[in-house]
């Protein structure tokens, strides 16, 4: 019975192997050539460009895999329901696994972190090394690789300190009038406008918003990314007043605008004061 199996089906199955053996090669070349050509596009960078070139390294594989099983006579229609039944059961026998897999697939495509951001989870704080549909590798301070699941990474807030968003500085400088507005103003843009860590395509803002005892208050602002916001401020405030005084006007102060809070609405009247 053995000899007449082999005799059968012995070189459908060795032929079969040497095809799948050799499909494994060339999709293993496939995703190296093809992760460097999807990272050197515009639609793909460094975190989804890996998770592509892996994707369509097992899509040969399996497309391969189900084309000699065919040719081998086996019947695809029974072995697509035993492997629905069978990854079925593991669907439900590795819930937490399955949930990564599927929050792994939700962070690569919404991308609230990406390779080379410094975030601060529920469970580290560092650099994300590399992101899978699995799992987030992140290197901390101390240089520890550590690898979270991406349900974790999901269920819990993570803070990304490496997406920076623009923000206003402004300072209110109080001057006196010994020059005009025009002369102040033209020396407070130029001096926001050398700053190097300024925001460029975005606007100086120069203004009088007040005026009294001789004196006259000029609100300056401008653009820059948040993590610059403290040092530009502290730079701008020595800056702007070496300007304006080598322009021969007196600097009074400079100082950031002072933010109001709402007024807290008034008690009511108890009910002896309204008898």
């Amino acid at each position: 019975m053995l000899q007449t199996f082999f005799a059968n089906y012995g070189y459908p199955i060795l032929w079969g192997g040497t095809v799948i053996l050799a499909a494994w090669f060339l999709a293993k070349w496939a995703c190296a050539l093809s992760g460097k050509w999807l990272v050197q596009t515009k639609h793909f960078d460094a975190t989804t460009a890996p998770i592509a070139a892996q994707v369509i390294r097992f899509s040969i594989i399996v497309i391969v895999s189900l084309v000699v099983l065919d040719q081998i006579g086996v019947d695809m229609g029974t072995l697509i329901a035993a492997l629905s039944i069978f990854g079925f059961a593991i669907a439900i026998g590795m819930r937490p696994t399955s949930t990564s897999f599927f929050t792994g697939i939700m962070l690569i495509v919404l991308k609230p972190y990406k390779i080379g951001d410094y975030i601060e989870g529920e469970r580290v704080t560092g650099l994300v090394e590399s992101l899978h549909v699995f799992h987030t590798v992140v290197v901390t301070a101390e240089g520890t690789y550590v690898s979270v699941p991406n349900g974790a990474m999901w269920s819990k807030s993570v803070k990304n300190h490496s997406r920076v968003r623009p923000v206003r500085v402004e300072l209110d400088i109080v001057v006196e009038d010994q020059l005009p507005f025009r002369e102040v103003g033209a020396v407070i843009d130029g001096v926001l406008r050398a700053d190097p860590n300024r925001k460029s395509g975005f606007g100086t803002h120069i203004a009088i918003t007040a005026t009294k005892d001789n004196t006259m208050t000029i609100q300056a602002a401008d653009w820059c990314d948040a993590e610059y916001a403290a040092k530009i401020r502290t730079r701008l405030t020595e800056k702007l007043r070496d300007a304006i005084m080598a322009a021969g006007a007196t600097v009074i102060s400079i100082e950031a605008p002072k933010k109001e809070t709402p007024k807290k609405k008034k008690a009511a009247a108890s009910s002896d004061d309204e008898g």
